[in-house]
C-alpha cells in the first residue's frame, strides 16, 4: 500500500512538473508578445534593413528563440523583437529583426512568426532579403494589407546561368505571393510570375 501511495505521489509530481513546464512555455511567449509594441508598419523592404535602431529593441533571448524556431541560433546571429500585430482573438503575428554574418558581411532581415494561443503555430518566411552583387539579384520585399490579414511577398531575381559569361542581356524574374494569414494553414491566395529582359552592366 505504501509503495502504491509512493508511486502515485511521484507520478503526481511528474505530471505537475510537466504541466508547469508547458504553462511556462505559453506564459513566456505571451509575455514576449504582450511586452512588444503593436505595429502600424505595413511595408518591409531591404532598404529598411540597415535603418533600424537596435538600441530601441529588446533582444530575443536564446530560450525564446528556440521556442520559436525549434533549433538553436548560430553564434554570429543577433535577434530582436520588432513588434506584433493582432489577427484574431487567439492569433497574432510577431515580427523580429535579425542580424547575422555571411562571409565578410553583416546580413539584416525581418522574419515573421504566426502564433496561436501563445504557442508557435508557424514561422512563415523571411520578409526581407537583399542578396546581390554586380552579376546577380535576389531580393524579397513584403507588405501587409490594412488589417494585416493578407501578406504579399515579392521575390525578384536574375538568372544564375549567365554569371561569368559575356552575355549582354539577362532576365529579371518576379514572383508575387499572396497569403491569407487568418486561414488555419496560412493558405496561398495567389501566385503571379512575370519576366523582364534587361541589359547587363558588364
Amino acid at each position: 500500500m505504501k509503495k502504491t501511495i509512493g508511486l502515485l505521489t511521484i507520478l503526481f509530481l511528474l505530471l505537475s512538473s510537466m504541466t508547469r513546464s508547458k504553462t511556462n512555455v505559453h506564459k513566456d511567449l505571451c509575455e514576449t508578445i504582450r511586452t512588444s509594441r503593436l505595429l502600424e508598419k505595413h511595408n518591409y523592404s531591404p532598404n529598411d534593413n540597415k535603418k533600424i535602431d537596435i538600441s530601441t529593441l529588446k533582444k530575443l533571448d536564446n530560450e525564446t528563440y528556440y521556442k520559436l524556431n525549434s533549433f538553436e541560433k548560430s553564434y554570429s546571429e543577433l535577434n530582436y523583437i520588432f513588434g506584433h500585430f493582432e489577427l484574431t482573438k487567439n492569433r497574432v503575428g510577431l515580427i523580429c529583426y535579425n542580424k547575422t554574418r555571411e562571409c565578410d558581411e553583416n546580413v539584416y532581415f525581418f522574419s515573421l512568426y504566426i502564433i496561436d494561443n501563445c504557442s508557435k503555430a508557424k514561422k512563415y518566411k523571411v520578409l526581407t532579403v537583399d542578396d546581390h552583387d554586380n552579376d546577380i539579384l535576389y531580393q524579397w520585399t513584403s507588405s501587409f494589407s490594412q488589417h494585416f490579414d493578407t501578406l504579399t511577398m515579392i521575390l525578384k531575381h536574375t538568372s544564375e546561368w549567365g554569371i561569368g559569361t559575356k552575355l549582354k542581356r539577362d532576365t529579371i524574374f518576379t514572383e508575387i505571393y499572396k497569403i491569407n494569414l487568418r486561414s488555419a494553414n496560412l493558405d496561398t491566395i495567389s501566385v503571379t510570375k512575370k519576366i523582364k529582359k534587361i541589359r547587363q552592366k558588364r
